[in-house]
């Protein structure tokens, strides 16, 4: 009994295991002759990568899927992305419930830790608002491609591009199978733009907020209060999401637009409505999403920069999105003002944000930022062929494929293809380890040391030291 107990996984590495064995079975799977058209053959390491960029929802890849991939390559991949983007246990709770079986406490444990969730109650109830909530949006989302998709590609083919996409925008993840350039066959028409923004946004903001929103307005409508009382009804962490997506998103439109409104190469000759639309769509994609309307390549190095910012800091907890949080970067931001102010103490609507709360976020961008920096230098050494940068890959291209696979955003300069397979494997990871979480993950490899950690109650006397 006690090896058994000594052998059991913490709930952290049951989720990061589980991860790893999904990413296994869809390499296998997009290998397959079955899922590749005919002709077409895709190497283990391209299998495995696309694999992992979809089940992390992030959108990078390595072969174009339109041209490489079957109907049922097309299928595995969209499957893939939909369980990436809602997390794996909450689909096998989905199952167990179905199957009538109870959920156990271990179970619970591991739906906590994959949805980001502080406790386990109500955790089934959850699950069951998340895919109702989810089936809502992403049918919504294939009703307005449906009326865009059917008459260019058909009935039967424009319904399954629109439920693709649909459940690709909505899961932030960015996967295409239009073509080789994304959206920019679409990139004028409106409805296209404006369903793919709401799905990113939606599926960006996070589960606990959909629910926290909902609950606002059954409550302010059975009271029958003003419309206002909804605000006053959510929580301060919905309120801290719903006030960062804005800001991030209209700072991110505007600059977009005031950096690229002349670059020939983007823009054109477009009208300002259709620089607007760009720009916005453009905008919400760094949310972590990786369609484009636009040929990012073409970007102003400036444009380049900021993307990287937006890409790291991402969506909203509990949500499909990547990166390293809105709320995270909101509580550093909040605690630097209170420092500035001389304040001991950080406050966000008349509430003190907890020290363990400011330590995690302090924690989550400190980790993060120094995964990144490694990264990119181990890929200027990676991709160095005779002590020479390969001439199509310069070191913006590298950090920008860096910040977009670690925030699983999915943008890319174009030089994911000709990645090498060393490069090719240190995306793998920063793309499993932006959707994993650096937290999780360094619990899931240090759990031994935390367990002592915790055992450990000896005080030390304080000590002054000189910072700045």
């Amino acid at each position: 009994m006690e090896n058994k107990k000594r052998n059991r996984f913490t709930a952290t590495q049951s989720l990061v295991v589980g991860v790893l064995v999904l990413i296994i079975i869809g390499g296998i799977l997009l290998k397959l002759p079955i899922s590749n058209k005919e002709g077409k053959q895709i190497k283990f390491v391209d299998s495995f990568f696309v694999s992992t960029s979809a089940l992390c929802v992030t959108g990078l890849t390595t072969v174009v899927p339109s041209e490489q991939f079957s109907v049922f390559g097309q299928v595995v991949l969209m499957i893939l992305i939909e369980i990436g983007g809602l997390g794996f246990m909450s689909f096998l709770a989905l199952i167990l419930m179905l199957m009538g079986r109870k959920i156990n406490l271990s179970e619970r444990v591991v739906i906590k830790e994959s949805l980001n969730q502080n406790n386990i109650s109500g955790l089934v109830k959850l699950i069951r608002r998340i895919f109702t909530y989810t089936i809502i949006f992403e049918t919504f989302g294939a009703i307005l491609y449906a009326t865009r998709f059917i008459p260019v590609y058909g009935i039967k083919k424009g319904i399954f591009y629109s439920i693709f996409h649909s459940i690709s925008m909505f899961c932030n993840a960015g996967f295409d199978i239009i073509g080789d350039s994304s959206f920019v066959p679409f990139q004028y028409d409106v409805i296209v733009n404006i369903a793919t923004i709401i799905l990113i946004i939606v599926g960006g903001l996070g589960f606990t907020v959909w629910h926290d929103v909902v609950k606002s307005i059954k409550i302010t409508w059975k009271n029958k209060s003003k419309p206002t009382r909804v605000w006053k009804e959510i929580t301060i962490h919905t309120k801290l999401v719903l006030i960062t997506t804005v800001l991030l998103l209209v700072s991110g439109t505007f600059m977009t637009f005031m950096l690229e409104k002349n670059n020939m190469n983007i823009m054109k000759n477009d009208s300002l409505g259709q620089k607007i639309l760009k720009s916005s769509f453009y905008s919400t994609t760094l949310r972590t999403a990786g369609a484009t309307t636009i040929n990012t390549d073409g970007l102003t190095s400036t444009s380049k920069f900021i993307s990287m910012i937006y890409m790291f800091i991402g969506g909203s907890p509990a949500s499909t999105a990547g990166g390293v949080k809105n709320v995270t970067f909101a509580i550093i931001i909040l605690m630097v003002i209170s420092f500035i102010k001389g304040e001991d103490k950080t406050f966000v609507f008349k509430r003190e944000v907890p020290f363990k709360t400011i330590k995690r976020a302090v924690a989550v961008v400190t980790i993060s930022l120094c995964i990144i920096l490694a990264s990119i230098l181990l890929l200027t050494v990676t991709e160095r062929k005779d002590n020479v940068m390969a001439e199509s890959i310069t070191f913006v291209d590298i950090c920008y494929e860096v910040f977009s696979a670690f925030g699983t955003v999915g943008l890319t300069l174009g030089i994911t293809p000709s990645l090498s397979f060393l490069g090719k494997l240190l995306i793998m990871a920063l793309m499993f380890i932006g959707r994993i979480g650096p937290i999780t993950l360094s619990f899931a490899l240090l759990s031994k040391y935390n367990k002592k950690s915790r055992k450990n109650t000896l005080k030390y006397p304080k000590c002054d030291l000189l910072v700045g």
